[in-house]
C-alpha cells in the first residue's frame, strides 16, 4: 500500500504519478478559453480549432484551411492539511502553463496538426513539510506532451483521428536536511478518436487514450531507487447539440482505469455539462464537471491524497476585426477533502483544497 511507504524518495516518486488524470491532480482543460470555461466538457466534441490536436484528433476534420491556437494558463494552488491529533501544514504555489497548436488541411480527406501541451502539473511548497511530516519541503511536477495528429474524413458525417504522443515527466523535490530529488523521463503514447455528425444540429465524439509508462531511476545519498509507473488508460465520450442558432449544449462522460495502477485503487468515472452562447461578436461559455475518487479514506495516504473532484468554469471569446479570436476564462477546481483514516496519529483531512485557473487564448 502506498500509504505505508516511509522513505522520502519513494514518496517523491509517488507524487509524480498524480499529475495527469482526472481522478488525480489533472488538468481536464487544455489551456484554451473554451476548454477552461466549460470545465473540459467541450474537449471531446471540439471541431472548431487546432486545439483538437490534443482534445480529439478527429475533430480536425472541421477545419476548412488552417488554424493556430495559443493559450496561457495560470494556476493558483492551495491545500491545507489538519490532523485529528497532531500535524498540520499548508502548501501553495502558482504555475504558468502554455498551449500551442497548429493544424492544416491537406486535401478533402486529410487534416494534420501538431501541438505542445501540458496535460498536468503541480508546484507545492509546504510550510511544515508534507502533511507536517517534515520529509518534503517543496515539490514541482512538470509534464509536457508533444503531439502529432491526423484526421481522415471517411464520409460526409464520419471522421477518424489518431495521435502519436511523446510525453515528458519531471519531478524536482526538496527533501529535509537539504537533500534533493531530480527525476525525468520521456515516454511514448497514442490516442484514437472519432467524430460523427448525427444531423445538422448534433455530433458525438469519442477518444481513447492509451496512457503512459515511465521508468524512473534516481539516487539520494547512497540509495538507488528504480520504479516503473503505469498511468491509466482512459475513454471519453461526448455529445454537442445546437439548441438554437445561438445556443449549444455539451455533455460528456469518462472512465479511467485506476484499478490497474496499484492495489487499493478503483477505476474513476466522470461527467459534465456545458453551454456556449453566441452574442453578436462574443461567444460565452460555462460548464461544470466532476470525477469520482480512485481511493477510499482507508486506502488514502499523504503521498497521494487523491479524492473526488469537481470544477466550475466560465469565460468569453470575442471575434476581432482582423479575424482573430481573443478569449479569457476562469475555473474553480475542488480537489476534495482527502480524508485519511488509516494512518494513526497522522489521520485527518485536507481543507481549502483547491485550484484557481485563469486562461487567456488567441486563435486565428
Amino acid at each position: 500500500m502506498f500509504n505505508k511507504i516511509t522513505t522520502p524518495v519513494s514518496v517523491s516518486l509517488l507524487i509524480l504519478t498524480s499529475a495527469s488524470y482526472a481522478g488525480g491532480l489533472s488538468l481536464s482543460q487544455i489551456g484554451t478559453t473554451q476548454s477552461t470555461a466549460t470545465a473540459g466538457v467541450s474537449n471531446v466534441t471540439n471541431n472548431r480549432d487546432a486545439s483538437a490536436v490534443v482534445a480529439n484528433a478527429a475533430g480536425l476534420s472541421g477545419i476548412e484551411d488552417s488554424s493556430f491556437m495559443f493559450g496561457l494558463q495560470y494556476l493558483d494552488i492551495n491545500s491545507d492539511f489538519e490532523g485529528d491529533n497532531r500535524g498540520a501544514t499548508n502548501s501553495s504555489e502558482g504555475l504558468v502553463i502554455p498551449h500551442i497548436s497548429y493544424a492544416k488541411r491537406f486535401n478533402e480527406q486529410w487534416v494534420g496538426g501538431v501541438a505542445l501541451h501540458s496535460p498536468g502539473g503541480l508546484g507545492l511548497e509546504y510550510d511544515n513539510g508534507i502533511a507536517g511530516l517534515g520529509r518534503i519541503e517543496s515539490s514541482t511536477i512538470t509534464t509536457l506532451n508533444i503531439s502529432a495528429s491526423a484526421s481522415y474524413q471517411v464520409n460526409d458525417r464520419f471522421a477518424l483521428g489518431g495521435s502519436v504522443i511523446a510525453q515528458y515527466g519531471g519531478l524536482q523535490t526538496q527533501l529535509a536536511r537539504g537533500q534533493e530529488v531530480d527525476i525525468d523521463d520521456w515516454s511514448p503514447s497514442f490516442s484514437l478518436s472519432s467524430l460523427y455528425q448525427i444531423n445538422e444540429s448534433t455530433h458525438i465524439g469519442a477518444v481513447y487514450n492509451y496512457g503512459v509508462q515511465y521508468d524512473l531511476d534516481t539516487s539520494v545519498g547512497n540509495k538507488e531507487l528504480s520504479r516503473e509507473i503505469n498511468w491509466p488508460q482512459s475513454v471519453e465520450l461526448g455529445v454537442q447539440h445546437q439548441i438554437s442558432n445561438n445556443l449549444n449544449v455539451m455533455v460528456n462522460a469518462n472512465w479511467q482505469q485506476w484499478s490497474q495502477f496499484a492495489k487499493g485503487y478503483d477505476d474513476t468515472y466522470g461527467a459534465g455539462i456545458a453551454f456556449s452562447y453566441q452574442l453578436n461578436s462574443w461567444r460565452l461559455h460555462s460548464g461544470f464537471s466532476a470525477d469520482s475518487s480512485p481511493l477510499s479514506a482507508e486506502n488514502r495516504g499523504h503521498a497521494l491524497p487523491l479524492d473526488a473532484q469537481w470544477r466550475l468554469g466560465l469565460g468569453a471569446e470575442k471575434k476581432l476585426e482582423n479575424e482573430m479570436t481573443l478569449g479569457l476564462a476562469y475555473q474553480y477546481q475542488s480537489l476534495g477533502d482527502g480524508e485519511i483514516t488509516d494512518m494513526g496519529l497522522l489521520n485527518g483531512k485536507y481543507n481549502n483544497n483547491r485550484i484557481h485557473f485563469i486562461t487567456a487564448s488567441l486563435s486565428f
